[in-house]
Formats: structure tokens, sequence, C-alpha cells
């Protein structure tokens, strides 16, 4: 018998225990839905337990790496069903004590009355040592949890790969104290199979994952983040004011230039182009000189960056602080006069960013002239621009995705270096895919890729 102490309490009709276990005794006495559910359950819970019904490997690439390197962890509640079968809760008001005169009475008696109702819902959870509970929400840290303490022969095999390839074998050594932790438990005490099916949908549909936003601005292990988050204290290399951190998509009305979350992913290739040691594991805090160097390099190059492109300079020349920049929501409209609209998006941010890490790396153009080419770039994105179906749909949406940006990187080095150039520096495959996925998307068909349209 395992014994452990509990607060009862009560929402809607639900009555639930709240309690602190041991990392043993976590594992021992409760076992995943996985495990739990049948069949018939998942059919029930639909499209979504379909989902739900395999444990993801995330909790082996992610979850338990996080445990044995991070002394600082924390996790959630875990929610497990409570079994009556297998488990009692004692009241601390409801324990017998002996007077003075040998007379037993309950605790509570001893107590003022505004306290004995608090001292009944105070107590302990007596749980059998046989038998297990199903975890209803946590399956994933749980599975971390025994793959620390107690893996199997294929997780010790697989903790070993991903370990060994992010260079972290010698964790492996110990469970870093995994094995004293002791967790928050919620038992849930439920009626019957549908109560439970619709605790297990409810609690994993209302739940809210941390999203990119909030990562990045309180993350506390990625390194890229964390140079963003202090260039936010200084105003470096532009005004945190002109950064939107509302979300991780940049609406067209935003007064700002670019997101936190894109800023973040300008750092990081900044970060790997200026050495390996700058590349970091997102998920792995590193070391404070690092990142201090790889932050004062992304705010050299950055500051250079949005001092040199005209269209971030115009800005930059005009803002004044503590007044909202809102001519910047005019700049980003797919006619404006200026024609720079499409440089106020995201990924062709992002896009010409490695178009000039990789034009200062391999060209001969030195940085005034590279900038000098990209400023006569015409980037307005209006009916029949340079790229239209290359980019942005006829309706002026910008399509998305890791394919898009190498395509419009490759367009931006086409333009700038010229045909000869680009295939002694690029490569004359590139050219031909590239040729390839115009004539995919346009009509009528081309043989040499169309020169650039200058502002």
């Amino acid at each position: 018998m395992t014994t452990v102490p509990a607060i009862r309490g009560k929402i809607g009709n639900i009555e639930y225990y709240q309690c602190t276990m041991n990392a043993h005794d976590l594992i021992t006495r409760t076992q995943n839905a996985t495990e739990y559910f049948s069949k018939e359950d998942w059919k029930e819970m639909g499209d979504w337990g379909k989902n739900q019904r395999e444990v993801d490997k995330r909790y082996l690439k992610l979850i338990a790496p996080y445990i044995l390197r991070d002394k600082d962890r924390f996790f959630n509640s875990f929610i497990v069903k409570y079994d009556s079968s297998l488990a009692k809760f004692t009241s601390v008001g409801e324990e017998p004590i002996k007077d003075k005169d040998g007379k037993y009475e309950k605790v509570s008696d001893k107590l003022s009355f505004e306290k004995q109702d608090i001292l009944n819902e105070i107590g302990f959870l007596n749980i059998k040592d046989k038998g297990t509970m199903v975890v209803l929400d946590g399956q994933h840290r749980l599975r971390a949890i025994r793959a620390v303490i107690r893996p199997s022969d294929q997780e010790t095999k697989d903790l070993n790969k991903i370990m060994e390839k992010n260079g972290e074998q010698e964790l492996l050594k110990n469970d870093n104290g995994c094995s004293t932790d002791m967790y928050s438990v919620i038992f849930v005490n439920l009626d019957d199979r549908t109560q439970e099916r619709k605790l297990f949908t409810d609690i994993n549909t209302y739940a809210k994952v941390i999203g990119k936003k909030e990562q990045a601005m309180l993350s506390e292990t990625d390194g890229y983040y964390k140079i963003c988050q202090k260039m936010g204290e200084d105003d470096r290399p532009i005004p945190y004011n002109l950064i939107y951190s509302n979300s991780t998509s940049l609406p067209d009305g935003a007064a700002a230039i670019c997101t936190l979350h894109h800023l973040a992913n300008m750092v990081e290739k900044i970060s790997i182009a200026a050495g390996p040691i700058y590349k970091f594991n997102r998920n792995i805090r590193q070391p404070k000189e690092n990142i201090e160097k790889a932050g004062e390099l992304a705010r050299i190059w950055l500051r250079e960056f949005f001092t040199s492109v005209d269209a971030y300079k115009h800005i930059l020349d005009k803002y004044v602080p503590g007044e909202k920049p809102n001519y910047i929501v005019d700049l980003r409209k797919k006619d404006s006069k200026d024609k720079w609209g499409l440089l106020l998006k995201p990924l062709p941010q992002i896009a010409l960013v490695d178009a000039i890490i990789f034009l200062k790396r391999e060209s001969d153009l030195d940085d005034n002239q590279i900038y000098a080419k990209i400023n006569k770039i015409d980037w307005s994105y209006d009916k029949k621009s340079q790229f239209e179906n290359m980019v942005i749909t006829p309706e002026s949406n910008i399509l998305t995705g890791g394919k898009i940006t190498a395509r419009l990187t490759n367009m931006i080095l086409f333009w700038v270096l010229g045909k000869k150039k680009f295939i002694e520096t690029v490569g004359q495959e590139v050219l031909d895919s590239l040729i390839s996925d115009y004539n995919t998307v346009n009509s009528p068909k081309v043989e040499e890729f169309p020169e650039v349209r200058k502002r």
C-alpha cells in the first residue's frame, strides 16, 4: 500500500483528489490511455481519437532529453482516472484521536467551527500495490519518465541514438534525479466510460499548447529567441516597436517591419553562417558567451541590413519614438507607389536574408553592389507582378513553405547576379529548376527565366 497526501475538491459534477507522487509510484501505479481505451472507445471519440490513439515519439525525442539535461524542469499536473477498487481517500478530519479521558473523537471536532470543513477535505489517498489507473492527461510525459527510469530495450537504443546525435551521451549515465522527483497528480472520480471518454477529449481539446509567439517572448532555452529578447531590451538593431510580437504572422494592417518569430529565424541563419559554433540546438540551453557572441554578430549584420535596404531605411528614418508608424501599412500595400510591398512580408524577408548571406559568401560583389542591385528590384505584388504564381497568388495571397522561400531566394540571386554569374555560382541545375517552376505555374512558357523588373 502506498499513501500520498491529498486534497479533495469538486468541479461541476466531478470530484477529484489533488496529490503528490514520486516518480516510481507514478509509473508503477498508472498506465497510458492508449493501453486502457478499447478500439470501440477510440472509435467513439471520432477522428480526433484516431490521432490520439498512438503515443507520439516526441516523448523520446524531446521530453526524455529535457528530463536528462535540465535540473530546472517542471511539468503540469498529471490527470489520472480514480479507481475506487484500487484507492481510497481518508480525511484527516475524520481520523479518531483519544482525548484526555481515553474517549475517541474526530480530529475535526477539536478545531474551531470555521476550520472543520476545511480539514475534512484534507487527507491521504491510499493506493494498493496491485493494479494501475489510467492517465487521462500526461501520456507523453509519463512515457518519458518511464524511459528515463525504467526504459525498454528499444527505448534504450532509441534514446542512445538521440542523445548521441546531440552530443549528450554523458547524460545517460544517470537519471538526473528523475527517480526522486515529486509530481503533481490529480485523480478524477468518474462514473462510467462515457464520462471517461468525454473528460479525456475535453482535456486535450481545451488544453492550449504554448505557441511560437510565447516561445519567442519567454523561452529560456532557445538561443535564437534569447538573442531576440535581448534585442528587444535595447532597441537594437531596430526599435522594438517595429517588431510585431502579437502572433507569428504579420497582418497587412500591422505597423511593424517584421515579426519577432521571423526575426529569430533571421538571427538563426546569420548565426549559422558565422560559424558552426553558433548552430544551436534550439531545445538545449547554450553557454551564455556563445549566445552573446552570436547576438552581437546578428546585431551588426541586421543593422547593416535594415539600413541598407531602402524600404527599411526609409521606415527607420521616418520613425519617431512614441508615435505609431502607420505609414508602414501603406508601404506594404500591393500597389504602393514606392514598390516595396513584398519586402514588408515575412517570407520574402527570410528569402532576402538567405540571398544576401549567399552573395556575401559566394559572389565577387561587395556589400554596396549587393544592396544597390536589391534596391533596384520592383517589390510590388499587384496584378501581373513578377512574383505572381511563383510567390504570390493572382489574389495577392502569399504562398508559404520552405520550397517557396528557396524559390524566391533563387529568383533574387538570378536578378542580382545575372544569368552568367548565376550559373557559375549557383549552378545550371538550379536555373533549370527555376525555369521549370516558372513554366509550371505560368503561361506562355519561356526558355529563359525573365529578367528583373526594376522600380
